[in-house]
């Protein structure tokens, strides 16, 4: 009786527990600045038949195909557009609100992907500078049981509504850096590389501008007589993104090395890498990453953590200085 007892107690306080120190609502907020009228952003989403240009959720699965249904009289709301996929299974976005003055809302539903229905809303601001600013706010309500995943579907969910935002600006004004170009690069062994390294840590300055200086140093120590012999590259041991601390190597390949201050070493890649390539400004690099994890994760593929990560440069700023024509590799380890 006593043991029976105890036991429903325990049971209790690990309920309460459970519902006290895990979160039921999930809140995502994204702006981006826009030159574009609300009209315009109005008259792009009415053509619900493009939708599928600018939803995120066709990078994640080659195979996705899309249904649109439109609304009674051809209205946009009401109307619905399915992307399904043998990998990323079925999401549904249904138009429930589009005006100037509130804005679009839509709901999405999968049957797998997210473990709860969200809510989306854009709307469009001016800030005091007389700017435009589009706005987006998405929210899901976890049950009981889904409460365990908040997390991990809070992190997804912030991605997926910056990146699918970036996607609409990038239809509205396509020469602005919201340009993003995502493509999967397929499954790769990588040769051994002879190159110069030096390590890098960032934890409390601008990545781009402590790697530029990283990449610089290298230039100078391999001296004028040796031309790298291929794109440098990053490996990365760590990389925190919310706390933006990243530790690694940066390198350069280099062949025949002439005498110089730089001390060159063999890198050996094991096992098989999954790929994406990125064009585009670095300011988004963090969202090819989401993309090429999220891509892997439907797919069944588990990333060998023990290895690392690893972005090759094949056109840098030391090529162009326009940032939209950065082409950047990603290449993460898999088991």
């Amino acid at each position: 009786m006593i043991i029976g007892l105890m036991i429903c107690l325990a049971l209790l306080i690990v309920t309460v527990g459970y519902l006290l120190f895990t979160q039921k609502y999930v809140y995502v907020q994204h702006s981006l600045l826009l030159s574009d009228s609300p009209e315009a952003l109005i008259d792009k989403v009415k053509e619900i038949e493009f939708w599928s240009s600018w939803l995120p959720w066709s990078l994640y699965d080659d195979e996705t195909t899309v249904q649109v249904s439109p609304a009674q009289g051809n209205e946009t709301i009401g109307a619905s557009i399915r992307l399904k996929g043998p990998n990323l299974k079925t999401i549904s976005c249904h138009v429930t609100g589009l005006d100037l003055k509130d804005g679009l809302s839509f709901s999405i539903v999968s049957d797998y992907f997210y473990p709860a229905p969200i809510q989306v809303k854009i709307t469009w601001t001016s800030t005091e500078e007389e700017q435009g600013m589009m706005q987006l706010h998405a929210s899901s309500q976890l049950n009981m049981w889904q409460r365990i995943v908040h997390g991990r579907f809070q992190k997804s969910l912030h991605a997926d509504m910056r990146l699918l935002l970036l996607r609409l600006k990038a239809q509205l004004v396509p020469e602005s850096d919201a340009n993003v170009q995502l493509t999967q690069n397929g499954c790769h062994k990588l040769p051994n590389v002879d190159a110069v390294t030096r390590p890098f840590i960032v934890s409390d300055h601008p990545m781009s501008v402590q790697m530029e200086q990283g990449f610089r140093d290298l230039i100078i120590s391999l001296g004028p007589e040796n031309r790298p012999a291929g794109p440098s590259f990053a490996l990365y041991e760590d990389a925190d993104i919310r706390q933006h601390y990243f530790t690694g190597k940066l390198g350069i390949p280099i062949q025949c090395l002439s005498a110089c201050e730089a001390q060159p070493e063999r890198l050996t890649f094991v096992g098989k890498y999954m790929s994406l390539k990125y064009q585009g400004s670095y300011q988004h690099l963090w969202l090819a990453w989401h993309t090429l994890h999220t891509y892997c994760r439907i797919h069944g593929l588990r990333p060998a953590n023990r290895r690392t990560s690893l972005e090759v440069y094949e056109v840098s700023p030391r090529e162009t200085s326009n940032t939209l024509q950065f082409v950047t590799v990603l290449y993460l380890p898999i088991l």
